[in-house]
């Protein structure tokens, strides 16, 4: 600011009434004489020095209050720059916390599904096991009726066994032919099951082809076919036609025929014994 620009105008307005205000005097006073016009430049002085110095400190004041409030607003500038950097890294985190949210809310609703499949599952398997405890236990209750059943046959089998061997008849001597029956010999083969019949059947085809030959051999195996044959049905059709094929195939391999081989012997002789539900060593054969 220029101060001696200022200082001229206020010369300028405080020249004026002081040569009013000494006018105004001399009339009022009838002009004591030229003394007072001389006291009141010195006031003038005084008075512009005061209003200076006033202006001066003023201005320094306003000046200090000045930087001072520019060094407030830089400060709160660099406080709002540094909250809208603080507002912007708090919005980002807001949206990458809302995404981590979403991802976090999926995950949940599929493992939930995943929970509930398993629950499923689990009940299916449960209603799985208890279907297969039942069946198992039905399972054990046919085991042990099978296992019943098989002490039973075999007791049966241990009888028939006996009864067999109580009514074969005997192929040890030579002299006795199956065709020579008599009355007791005739009951004992009456009193023969259908099977027990086809065995004794083979037993003594056995002993005819062993002891006999020729046409003395031919002849006693049909006799012994023509005994035995009315007591033989009812036995399974598969062990009557087992047992009469191996006869005659039996006898061709006694007699050292190329064309049979013993392996056809013995199946045939299975077949007969399996129709009949005994076995090689049951029946007496070895």
């Amino acid at each position: 600011m220029n101060i001696w620009a200022t200082i001229r105008p206020m010369r300028r307005m405080l020249g004026a009434p002081g040569q009013v205000s000494s006018e105004k005097t001399c009339r009022s006073f009838r002009c004591l004489g030229r003394e007072w016009p001389s006291l009141y430049a010195p006031f003038s002085w005084a008075l512009i020095v005061t209003i200076l110095v006033f202006m001066v400190s003023g201005c320094g004041r306003y000046k200090e209050e000045l930087e001072t409030a520019k060094q407030q607003t830089e400060k709160l500038n660099a406080e709002v720059k540094g909250l809208t950097e603080e507002a912007a890294r708090l919005n980002q985190e807001k949206s990458r916390l809302s995404d981590d949210s979403k991802t976090l809310s999926d995950k949940n609703t599929q493992m939930q599904r995943e929970l509930d499949d398993l629950n499923k599952a689990k009940v299916a398997l449960s209603n799985e096991n208890k279907e297969m405890k039942k069946k198992n236990s039905v399972a054990e209750e046919e085991i042990a009726s099978l296992k019943r059943e098989k002490d039973r046959m075999a007791k049966e089998i241990e009888q028939l066994k006996k009864r067999v061997a109580d009514m074969a008849p005997p192929t040890t001597s030579p002299a006795v032919m199956p065709t020579e029956v008599g009355p007791q010999s005739t009951k004992r083969l009456e009193e023969l099951s259908p099977c027990d019949a086809v065995l004794a059947f083979m037993k003594a085809s056995e002993a005819i082809v062993r002891q006999r030959n020729g046409t003395e051999r031919t002849k006693s195996l049909e006799e012994a076919h023509q005994q035995y044959a009315p007591i033989m049905k009812g036995a399974p059709q598969k062990a009557i036609k087992a047992a009469e094929d191996w006869v005659k195939e039996g006898t061709k391999y006694w007699d050292r025929s190329p064309d049979v081989a013993l392996a056809r012997v013995l199946q045939l002789r299975n077949i007969a014994l399996d129709a009949c539900g005994k076995g090689p060593n049951a029946a007496g054969f070895k």
